[in-house]
């Protein structure tokens, strides 16, 4: 990835984090691979970003970008 920004906020009051990553298809397979069973689709914005979410065990988001 290239960048990341973390935050605490609404609406779970847990923390969030964005991750800019390259490849975020394969990033993608590799977590259903891996096991990961809360993580979205990967999503085409209407701006053209491509984005997936993964929801941790403690229910804190970390969401991915293209």
């Amino acid at each position: 990835f290239t960048g990341i920004h973390l935050f605490y906020g609404e609406p779970r009051n847990g923390m969030i984090a964005f991750m800019k990553v390259s490849g975020i298809d394969k990033l993608y397979d590799f977590a259903v691979k891996s096991g990961w069973t809360d993580i979205s689709e990967v999503k085409t914005e209407p701006w053209g970003s491509k984005v997936c979410t993964v929801t941790t065990i403690d229910g804190c988001l970390l969401r991915f970008f293209e």
